[in-house]
């Protein structure tokens, strides 16, 4: 039974410092204009399957400055489009001057290539579905969600605590000898 609570409650603190950590990332993403940075890379969500299945709806892709005569045919780069969404898809031509891209699972090239101007940088990697939760932290109800639950958790644990030492005492006062 004591191996089972203090399992429960490793895995409990975890759960907690990784959702502490998740908003923290948010926070500071919101701080800096919507940015998330880490080790260097800017994290973004994949919001469309264009690039499937080389990464899914869903997946977090972390991109890195790149020098845009350094990238070569079949790297996988984050650039803004001509109206200024920003779009994540594979080099299929390099030219003199700009880049030729396609999304893995569109049918043809996009129409306006990538010049310098336009590119935000290399995807250096990426992860499956997290970007569903961080889409989530980012509204308010994930917000209020991130912040409260280990608010409201701490303040269980200490009340639990509390009352298990209120128990304690009354239990050691009930047997204590009377004179």
């Amino acid at each position: 039974m004591a191996l089972v609570r203090k399992t429960i409650s490793i895995l409990t603190s975890l759960l907690l410092i990784v959702v502490i950590a998740i908003t923290g990332l948010l926070f500071i993403g919101k701080m800096n204009g919507g940015k998330t940075m880490l080790f260097g890379n800017q994290i973004m969500v994949v919001l469309s399957g264009s690039m499937s299945p080389t990464f899914d709806t869903g997946s977090v892709v972390a991109v890195g400055p790149a020098d845009f005569k350094e990238i070569k045919q079949g790297d996988i780069i984050t650039f803004k489009d001509p109206e200024g969404m920003t779009i994540t898809h594979r080099v299929v031509e390099v030219a003199e001057g700009e880049l030729r891209t396609k999304g893995d699972a569109n049918d043809g090239v996009d129409t306006a290539p990538v010049t310098p101007e336009r590119l935000i940088g290399k995807v250096h990697y990426s992860v499956p579905l997290i970007g569903y939760f961080i889409e989530f932290a980012k509204s308010g109800a994930g917000m209020l969600v991130l912040l409260g639950l280990p608010g409201v958790y701490l303040i269980v644990s200490q009340v639990w605590k509390l009352m298990q030492s209120i128990k304690q005492e009354e239990g050691k006062a009930a047997t204590k000898p009377q004179a």
